[in-house]
């Protein structure tokens, strides 16, 4: 059997991860969600030793407009990372590091989404590409997270292509 693509792999991940989250998985699924984590990090992140992520979620590159606010001001920014637990912004002025903020995402269907966050960490510099802040997601109402949910998804199929269909009509497997 043909090992499957990296798309198909991430999109394998996000919906473990996802239904890690909402409901829980059995001991097969979370050996599996486990064994996708290694084989994804070692694929998208191989300068990482094993273990050294701290992250809870792989992250992948994203292109999504967003506008984010903590209460004084609003700003334009650019969502140009992304994980099902948080997002790096592009912007001129990121917050400070612990600000709480409010992010409003422009969905590709054209809606928006707000979504609470936390500044993780910030980058700052001469180079305004580089610019901006590492924001992790904080909890949130269940729509909010279907919302970044099929983001995060539409990430994936955006930078890595089309997940190839399984071959047994089932879900694809990293074995």
């Amino acid at each position: 059997m043909s090992r499957p693509n990296l798309a198909s792999l991430l999109l394998q991940y996000a919906r473990l991860d996802r239904k890690r989250g909402l409901e829980g998985l059995d001991a097969a699924e979370t050996r599996l969600l486990m064994e996708l984590d290694r084989e994804l990090s070692a694929a998208l992140t191989p300068h990482v030793p094993p273990g050294a992520e701290r992250r809870s979620s792989i992250r992948v590159p994203a292109d999504v407009a967003c506008r984010w606010a903590p209460v004084a001001r609003a700003e334009d920014g650019r969502i140009t990372v992304l994980s099902r637990s948080g997002a790096f912004i592009r912007t001129a002025r990121p917050a400070p590091v612990g600000q709480e903020i409010t992010i409003s995402i422009t969905l590709p269907s054209g809606g928006k989404v707000e979504v609470p966050g936390v500044v993780a960490n910030q980058i700052l510099g001469p180079d305004p590409e580089r610019q901006g802040m590492g924001v992790r997601f904080a909890r949130m109402p269940r729509e909010a997270m279907a919302a970044i949910d099929s983001l995060y998804e539409l990430s994936i199929v955006r930078q890595y292509g089309s997940p190839e269909p399984p071959c047994d009509g089932g879900t694809p497997t990293s074995g």
